[in-house]
C-alpha cells in the first residue's frame, strides 16, 4: 500500500500558493482571526479528501476553489449570516489578484505581445478550461480575437455542491480584475456569468479597432 496522503499538509500548501485563499489567510492573520485558520485547514483537508477521485484537470482548479469554500464557511459561522460573510470575503479575497493584475500591463509592454494575447488565450481554452477540466463551452467566431460561451463551470458547480452558490461570483470577478486592463488596445468583454446566475459566461478578448 502507498503512503496515505497528508491532506492537511496539502491544504496548507494550496492556501499558501493560490491567490484567493492566500489573500484570505493574510487578512485573517491581520485581523486577528488566527483561531479560525485551524478550522479552515481542517475543512480544506476534508474537502480535498472528498474530491480525491476527481480528474487531474479538475483538481487543478479545486486547489483554489476548495480552500476558498473553507474560508467562506468559517466566515459564515463567525458572522452568522450570508450578507456579512460575503462582504468580509469580498473585502479580503482579491488582494493578491489585484497585485498580479498590476504586473500584467507591464508585461504587455513587450513588443508585439498584446497582439498575440487573444490567440494565446484561445489556445489555452482546451488545455485549462476544456472538458478534462470540468468545463463545457462553445466557441464564437469574432474578428480580431476570440470569444467563447462557457456553459458549465466547475467553480460554479462546486460551489453549488457545497451549498454556497453565492460564492461563485468572486471567481468570476477575479477574471475581470486580471484581464480587464491588460492593454489599452485589448478589449476584455463579458456581459453575463454563470456565477451570477446567467445562462453562460460570454467571454471575449479582441483587438481594439485602430
Amino acid at each position: 500500500m502507498g503512503k496515505e496522503k497528508d491532506y492537511k499538509k496539502l491544504a496548507k500548501k494550496f492556501i499558501r500558493q493560490k491567490p484567493m485563499p492566500s489573500s484570505l489567510k493574510k487578512e485573517f492573520l491581520k485581523q486577528g482571526l488566527d483561531e479560525l485558520l485551524e478550522s479552515v485547514y481542517s475543512r480544506t483537508a476534508e474537502l480535498l479528501k472528498e474530491n480525491e477521485n476527481q480528474p487531474d484537470g479538475v483538481k487543478m482548479h479545486l486547489k483554489q476553489i476548495l480552500p476558498s469554500i473553507a474560508f467562506y464557511e468559517a466566515l459564515l459561522k463567525m458572522e452568522g449570516n450570508k450578507e456579512h460573510a460575503l462582504q468580509r470575503f469580498g473585502a479580503c479575497c482579491f488582494i493578491k489578484i489585484e497585485k498580479m493584475a498590476k504586473i500584467i500591463p507591464v508585461v504587455m509592454k513587450i513588443p508585439g505581445l498584446y497582439k498575440k494575447t487573444p490567440v494565446l488565450m484561445n489556445k489555452m481554452l482546451d488545455s485549462m478550461f476544456g472538458s478534462n477540466n470540468g468545463f463545457q463551452y462553445e466557441r464564437v467566431e469574432i474578428a480580431n480575437g476570440f470569444a467563447a460561451n462557457m456553459l458549465v463551470c466547475p467553480y460554479v458547480e462546486t460551489c453549488k455542491k457545497y451549498n454556497c452558490p453565492e460564492l461563485a461570483q468572486f471567481f468570476c470577478k477575479s477574471d475581470d480584475i486580471c484581464y480587464g486592463n491588460m492593454h489599452p488596445k485589448l478589449i476584455w468583454g463579458r456581459t453575463k456569468t454563470l456565477g451570477c446566475g446567467d445562462d453562460c459566461c460570454d467571454f471575449s478578448l479582441y483587438m481594439k479597432d485602430e
